[in-house]
């Protein structure tokens, strides 16, 4: 059975979700925590397997909980789900620069699909938004640009977009959907979805290696 903490202001809201959760038997929902105090104690006390999370917690943000997750002698795999809003967008590219693993708008999100991408979450799939791949286009071109570093360097660093990563990208950033390239390359969903996983994972990785950070609209 799966764990999964809430981080929610409204606790009308995390009683909701809650209960979408808990209806499936696979799920373990702790009691919610409304702050980053309270997430970060039962973090620590029940290292659950999926933390679901607000962008802004009355008492500090996502990137903060996600910062405490990754860094430390001790880190917890706890994987992030991220629940955003429209005028979010600086603080959801700082908490996928920090190591968040997915996230979900909270405009368009149901019972049933906050379900969907709580089990897609554990299973290495991520959701992007155009402006975020555009976001990471930018940015990988010009560290490419930057280091010019020779086609073999590139193929051997772990932080150097691969061909087929750089191409979803442009074809996500141009407002096609992971299920319609998908379709057009012949593989399924889930694929491209752990594919847009590795490229965050290559961003945090830089964030860690001290690069730039992206800059939202």
């Amino acid at each position: 059975m799966q764990s999964v903490l809430f981080a929610v202001h409204d606790p009308n809201q995390a009683a909701a979700w809650s209960q979408a959760l808990r209806a499936c038997s696979e799920w373990q929902v702790l009691e919610p925590a409304r702050s980053f105090s309270q997430a970060h104690q039962s973090l620590l006390r029940h290292r659950p397997d999926l933390l679901v999370t607000e962008l802004r917690l009355a008492d500090g943000t996502a990137s903060d909980i996600v910062r405490v997750l990754r860094t430390g002698l001790n880190p917890l795999t706890t994987q992030v789900l991220v629940i955003t809003h429209e005028a979010d967008s600086g603080l959801l590219l700082d908490a996928l620069q920090e190591g968040a693993d997915n996230f979900v708008d909270a405009e368009s999100m149901t019972p049933q699909s906050l379900l969907q991408h709580a089990r897609d979450t554990l299973a290495g799939s991520a959701e992007i938004a155009p402006w975020v791949a555009q976001r990471l286009l930018e940015h990988f071109g010009a560290v490419d640009r930057q280091t010019q570093r020779t086609s073999i360097e590139d193929l051997t660093n772990p932080l150097v977009l691969t061909d087929a990563e750089r191409c979803l990208l442009r074809r996500l950033s141009n407002g096609f959907r992971v299920a319609e390239v998908a379709r057009a390359e012949g593989v399924r969903p889930r694929e491209l979805a752990a594919r847009v996983r590795a490229i965050y994972r290559k961003m945090q990785w830089q964030m860690r290696a001290g690069d730039l950070s992206l800059q939202a609209a």
